[in-house]
């Protein structure tokens, strides 16, 4: 325990209605001894000096016996209970110390005393000397013994001084006995003073804790109401009597975070600033504007004779001319999501109004962003059913419920399979329902497990091809891996130590990525993809041609499988399907990357790819996604021919499994 405390805090820490407190009772004390015959400022002084003699006079005897003990001390330096109660000594002349530091005058606040040095110096030296531990410094133990002699000395000096004085203020009291009357009179003033003084404290006091209280309800950025400030509202609307409808809105700012990330974090706050004003300017008179977090506004707004439409309507109107924000040399239009309920119509309470517009606000972000929903009792059932699935997918993570199946990918000339791309899928141990990935990827990416999930597809893809490669057979493995987890640092070395792991090559992997990696604005993304391509795995871009597929991307990216989305095999009449497949045919030669046709289902589409240069391809047409263990025997089989199918329809090279 350290020796040396920290001295209390000055008064004038303290707040102010307590201080007030105590100025008035200080002042009626005065006004009390003065009736009471005291009379003179002189009998402070005494008991002020009494009462300091009497500290004095303790102060002296813990001296003493400090003093002692530091004799004591240096006969057993080596002693750890000797440690202990010089410890416990110092503690306690500290402690007095801090009793004469709180008097308005004494030994340690006067000028001119040897008391306040002495005693700072003995303090300092058993503050070395406790915190050195056994045995004492005994160089150190002389010093102080030399210190605490000196103490004493100093300290009986100033107690006969002090004395003195309270015999001479004793001889002025009772000289000025016959003038108490003016003492009262001056009380009595000085009373009213301090009255009128701690009245104006009191009340300044009341005014900041009324503006603390309205400050606390706002947010420091934006100056709209918080969620507290929100929250009195709707209680106080809540408790009126016959309080109007109100449309209540849930409002996500679109793609804030790209524009916060690219433009910097004044640009998010001047965002948020020309946000927030717009709302207050258009429904803040007849409601309440709160920012809820982040970029996300809740308001409550009275609704009129329009009804709910009429609110629509000026969001809808806002959208064609967006409020605008200069950051630098560049506009940046704010655009909005946003939800909206009815209270009390579709909820009995504003909180649970609150709860329905944000379902609707999730089903417009499901739909692309950039426009208006009004809630439905449809919706909540849809958000409870994807609040399920996120719950059921954490679990089915842990216990287990994923696997993967199989699809091949086959070189139609040749009469091979080429590789088999993994697809994820879960069966729901509660209820045995196959959840297709549609409804199931979606959520894992909005609820930060896609990470989880794709580190499983990739390790249980590579434990698959190991198996294979046992089996006698060495084929590719294509797996799909979403943009998340290429904005990681860690990628490239959780693939490089899963193939490790499995014994795989480099080559035996083919990793996915769609059009949305490539155009992510972030570093990340191109250190991963380079990264990978110098780790020798193979990367297909995939559903070609249904973004927005930008050529420099293509030649930065260099990518070594071009997968074909199967629109091009069913959209528009032939010639421009099979003029426009030709193309992206020479695009990949140009690019030096293979091609391969997916979604091929009939044997029409597959003649018509195979005669517009296609020669990889993959669909129902040829099997539907298997079990991994099947792989192996699809793989045997495929060159035969089936229920006496020929060659392929437009070449003779090897024959090639149609089935029907």
């Amino acid at each position: 325990m350290p020796v040396v405390r920290r001295l209390p805090r000055a008064f004038g820490d303290r707040s102010s209605p307590f201080l007030g407190t105590l100025i008035l009772f200080a002042g009626l004390i005065a006004t009390l001894v003065a009736i009471w015959g005291a009379g003179s400022i002189k009998r402070g002084e005494i008991d002020l000096g009494q009462y300091m003699v009497r500290h004095l006079r303790y102060t002296y005897a813990e001296i003493v016996a400090l003093d002692g003990l530091l004799a004591a001390a240096s006969m057993a330096p080596t002693d750890p209970r000797t440690e202990r109660l010089v410890a416990d000594a110092a503690d306690r002349f500290h402690v007095r110390l801090e009793m004469l530091t709180a008097l308005s005058r004494g030994p340690m606040v006067d000028e001119g005393t040897a008391f306040a040095p002495l005693a700072c110096d003995l303090m300092d030296g058993l503050d070395r000397l406790v915190g050195a531990g056994a045995p004492l410094d005994e160089a150190l133990l002389a010093d102080l013994r030399g210190i605490s002699a000196d103490l004493v000395r100093a300290t009986n000096d100033y107690t006969r001084g002090i004395e003195a004085e309270i015999d001479e203020a004793l001889r002025l009291q009772a000289a000025e006995t016959s003038s108490a009357w003016l003492g009262v009179v001056g009380s009595v003033l000085m009373l009213l003073v301090l009255s009128m003084l701690s009245i104006g404290l009191f009340s300044r006091n009341r005014s900041i804790v009324s503006q603390l209280q309205t400050a606390s309800g706002r947010d420091s950025l934006t100056g709209t109401a918080n969620r507290r400030g929100f929250t009195e509202w709707a209680h106080g609307m809540s408790q009126a009597s016959s309080a109007p409808a109100h449309a209540v809105m849930v409002f996500d700012l679109d793609r804030f975070k790209a524009v916060n990330d690219r433009l910097g974090h004044p640009a998010g706050d001047a965002i948020l600033k020309a946000a927030a004003a717009w709302l207050r300017e258009e429904f803040g008179a007849d409601g309440v504007v709160a920012r809820w977090g982040g970029d996300e506004f809740v308001v409550a707004t009275r609704i009129g004779r329009g009804g709910v439409a009429d609110v629509c309507a000026r969001l809808d109107a806002r959208r064609v001319r967006p409020v605008t924000v200069d950051v630098g040399a560049e506009v940046v239009p704010i655009a909005f999501s946003c939800g909206v309920a009815v209270w009390p119509a579709d909820a009995p309470t504003i909180e649970e109004a609150i709860t329905c517009a944000d379902a609707a606000l999730y089903a417009v972000k499901e739909a692309g962003r950039g426009s208006t929903m009004v809630f439905t009792p449809g919706l909540m059932t849809k958000r409870r059913h994807v609040e399920a699935l996120r719950d059921g997918l954490a679990r089915a993570l842990d216990e287990h419920e994923l696997f993967l199946e199989f699809q091949p990918q086959v070189d139609v000339l040749r009469g091979t399979v080429v590789a088999a791309e993994a697809l994820v899928r879960w069966r729901c141990g509660r209820t045995g329902r196959i959840v297709p990935p549609g409804e199931f990827i979606a959520i894992a990416e909005q609820s930060g497990q896609i990470a989880t999930l794709d580190r499983f597809v990739l390790e249980e893809a590579c434990a698959t091809a190991a198996r294979w490669r046992e089996a006698g057979l060495r084929l590719r493995v294509a797996v799909n891996v979403s943009p998340h987890s290429f904005r990681s640092s860690v990628l490239a070395r959780e693939v490089a130590g899963t193939l490790a792991r499995w014994g795989l090559a480099p080559e035996d992997l083919e990793i996915e990525i769609t059009e949305g990696v490539l155009l992510a604005e972030c570093d990340q993304v191109g250190e991963s993809l380079a990264a990978l391509s110098a780790l020798g795995v193979r990367l297909a871009l995939d559903d070609f041609g249904t973004g927005y597929s930008n050529i420099a991307y293509l030649v930065r990216l260099e990518p070594d499988l071009l997968k074909i989305d199967r629109s091009f095999l069913v959209e528009g009449d032939r010639e421009t399907r099979a003029s426009v497949l030709q193309g992206v045919l020479r695009l990949a030669e140009a690019l030096g990357a293979e091609t391969l046709v997916e979604g091929i289902e009939t044997r029409e589409q597959l003649r018509f790819a195979m005669a517009a240069g296609c020669s990889l391809a993959q669909g129902f047409h040829f099997a539907r996604p298997m079990a991994g263990d099947a792989i192996p025997g699809f793989c045997r089989d495929f060159a035969r021919p089936v229920r006496g199918e020929g060659t392929c329809p437009t070449t003779d090279a090897a024959p090639v499994a149609l089935a029907s």
